[in-house]
């Protein structure tokens, strides 16, 4: 009887043993934190979705830029010290401009896919960053700026510090002023003192970190489209069985699909609490919906050639050979 139960006990043990050990476990980066919509919304559906998908053989642990900083963490995961990173291209620009530059894609995931773009991007990561694309999730909810005072009359914003990035910068210039690089830390701060006079931020995102409240007017219509990068120590991938390798790539299609639909909502819904909020609605003067989009496909398009040569020489004229 007691040799029984200590056999049955030590069966039940070794069985437990064995479904931990055969069980993946990834520790994901995420350049933010659970403020962002794109955190909430994109890499913590990602992780909950590969878990029930897999039966919970296929665990994802996220770590954010209190971690490691947002813009330094393509190094760690092509090491292999992190397993999957969510990021966009921007925070990476030192060391590639092609993920910036996906922005300029039309932002249809199926003509992405069916045009092989999503395959190119795939391809490059893993020859040139020792990266796995996994997921492409293009959000349409796209870019806005946001100002500390209504849009002059005159359309025209010469003389006030914009925080952009290098995506927007002909948008900018093209508003007379003048683009300030603000850490994102500082961003919220360096509005409300008046270090900078406006931000272009995403459409949907603005509400969790409150910057309505310091730059109240949300200039109309937001534009492009903003394309987040699930991506995976490519050494990392190769050690996946054939089953796991599928379940990702799955899920990783799903996720760009929901994101489209998910994202889409969420920019009423976010409009609709700023608003609430006290936030106000202005537009651009003189800017069309079409200038926007074409003075932003320039300006994120150029980022690849700048940073990345003949390899974004390259993705642009891939690109624009596919009609995207």
């Amino acid at each position: 009887m007691h040799f029984s139960f200590i056999r049955q006990l030590a069966l039940c043990i070794l069985a437990t043993f064995s479904i931990t050990a055969s069980a993946t476990n990834l520790k994901m980066l995420s350049s933010w934190d659970s403020s962002h919509s794109a955190s909430k919304y994109i890499a913590y559906v990602f992780q909950d979705i590969v878990k029930e998908k897999s039966d919970g053989e296929i665990n994802i642990k996220a770590f954010g830029p209190e971690v490691v900083p947002a813009g330094k963490q393509v190094q760690p995961v092509s090491a292999g010290v992190f397993d999957l990173l969510f990021t966009h291209g921007l925070y990476h620009t030192g060391v590639t401009g092609i993920g910036a530059a996906i922005d300029a894609v039309d932002k249809d995931i199926e003509k992405r896919r069916e045009s092989g773009v999503w395959d190119w991007i795939d391809n490059y990561y893993s020859k040139k960053q020792n990266l796995k694309v996994i997921a492409i999730a293009a959000a349409p909810s796209g870019y806005r700026l946001l100002l500390r005072r209504p849009m002059p009359e005159s359309g025209s914003l010469k003389g006030q510090k914009i925080r952009a990035l290098p995506s927007y910068r002909a948008i900018i210039e093209r508003l007379q002023a003048i683009p300030t690089v603000v850490p994102f830390g500082e961003l919220y701060s360096s509005v409300e003192k008046g270090i900078v006079d406006g931000m272009i931020w995403t459409g949907v995102g603005v509400i969790g970190y409150k910057y309505h409240e310091v730059a109240p007017n949300l200039i109309d219509p937001v534009f492009g489209s903003v394309s987040y990068l699930v991506l995976m120590n490519l050494d990392k991938w190769n050690d996946l069985s054939d089953n796991e390798k599928k379940l990702l790539l799955d899920v990783g299609y799903e996720l760009e699909k929901k994101t489209v639909a998910t994202f889409t909502q969420l920019l009423k819904d976010e409009d609709e609490a700023m608003l609430k909020d006290g936030a106000k609605k202005g537009k651009y003067v003189d800017l069309s919906q079409e200038e926007l989009e074409e003075l932003f496909r320039e300006s994120a398009m150029s980022v690849a050639i700048e940073q990345s040569g003949e390899d974004g020489i390259a993705f642009r004229d891939f690109v624009r050979s596919k009609g995207l």
